[in-house]
């Protein structure tokens, strides 16, 4: 069912501004800036390959211990910090707002019917940030407690790397799908107007 502009207009003022959208997208991009020209950098010459954070799909025991013997005491403290409970505590927070905020604003353009399952899409994002906060803490564990090292904690800490990964694509992945529907609804609203135009002119 189509809407009209007015109503279109008062549903948007409910949801996150273009303004607040774009400040996220600056402050999230500008703290991963700060991650991979900064800290990863460091820390992956110390694991002679990326960080578990980077990993996407996952890693196993042997490897895990095998990055493991390459850290030292120094490299410890900083991957701990600013790394895993400064910059990885604000970007997963700043990219879950940037995202759900996205989702909701193209779901009110759309006009999508309402579902109680699409209206929570939106949640997807904030999902992905709690994977990557407990992420965290199975690193700090790992690199902190390297003789104290199990199997159950490195399965534990590569799925939660991989439910992030995952969490994060679905949310990107539908918000590409929402700007395909709302590009597509514009395109034809358009070639309507178009033809109703012409319509009123071959009648006159």
């Amino acid at each position: 069912m189509k809407i009209s502009n007015y109503e279109q207009y008062q549903k948007l003022e409910k949801v996150p501004s273009r303004r607040f959208i774009l400040t996220m997208f600056i402050l999230a991009h500008a703290v991963l800036l700060i991650m991979m020209l900064y800290t990863f950098p460091i820390i992956n010459a110390q694991f002679a390959t990326t960080a578990f954070d980077l990993k996407t799909f996952g890693y196993s025991e042997s490897e895990a211990l095998m990055m493991l013997q390459n850290l030292d005491q120094s490299t410890i403290n900083f991957y701990l910090f600013p790394q895993l409970f400064f910059l990885d505590i604000l970007y997963p927070a700043l990219l879950a707002l940037l995202l759900s905020s996205i989702i909701k604003r193209l779901y009110v353009l759309t006009s999508i019917k309402q579902h109680l399952l699409l209206s929570n899409l939106k949640l997807l994002p904030f999902i992905a940030m709690v994977c990557d906060y407990i992420e965290n803490i199975m690193i700090s564990r790992m690199i902190t407690n390297v003789n104290e090292l199990t199997s159950g904690l490195v399965r534990t800490a590569s799925l939660f790397t991989q439910m992030k990964g995952a969490f994060t694509m679905f949310s990107w992945l539908i918000i590409v799908i929402l700007s395909g529907i709302w590009i597509h609804q514009k395109w034809q609203a358009r070639r309507d107007q178009n033809r109703d135009y012409q319509t009123q002119v071959d009648r006159g």
